[in-house]
């Protein structure tokens, strides 16, 4: 027994040490500092109107605005003398990017003013409650009728006798 628990104490240890490598390995950022390959972060106010999509194309391209450019520089002749290329300095602070409002469109015509606006939309209130009110009648009737054809489901009073078992003679016509 001694020798099970010594051999699983030991196995799982070198599991874990295992799991635990390939997890430092197969993060995102690998195995260097994260404080050299931190990005700047970058705060994107959204439009409270905007769709999902409209949100993500601004913070993609406030991310893009926020990398440094990449600079590269052309081949000269020998002959010459470069001077190292040199990134722009970083901003010390982030600063929010500002996202542009959607256009807004309209739907009425600069003709129609508020009140022909909302006489139409009360009329087609009436209208769909109408229609409703309608269908609701209709589909009463088509029951009522329906139930009228058939008569009632179950007879009052009692339920028919069986025909069969103990109380039915066996399948024979009761005297």
């Amino acid at each position: 027994m001694p020798s099970l628990f010594k051999y699983f104490t030991i196995v799982g240890g070198v599991l874990l040490g295992l799991l635990m490598l390939a997890n430092s390995i197969l993060e995102p950022g690998g195995s260097g500092p994260s404080v050299v390959k931190a990005t700047p972060k970058v705060i994107v106010k959204h439009d409270p109107r905007a769709s999902l999509v409209e949100r993500l194309r601004a913070e993609e391209a406030a991310q893009k605005a926020a990398a440094p450019p990449v600079t590269v520089a052309e081949p000269t002749p020998v002959t010459q003398r470069t001077e190292p290329v040199r990134p722009p300095a970083a901003p010390a602070q982030a600063e929010p990017a500002q996202v542009s409002a959607p256009a807004t469109v309209r739907t009425a015509t600069p003709t129609e003013d508020a009140s022909a606006r909302a006489v139409r939309i009360e009329r087609k209130k009436i209208k769909a409650e109408r229609v409703r009110k309608q269908r609701l009648a209709q589909r009463a009737r088509a029951l009522e009728a329906a139930s009228r054809q058939q008569g009632p489901a179950v007879p009052y009073g009692y339920a028919p006798q069986p025909t069969y078992g103990p109380f039915g003679w066996w399948g024979q016509a009761q005297r």
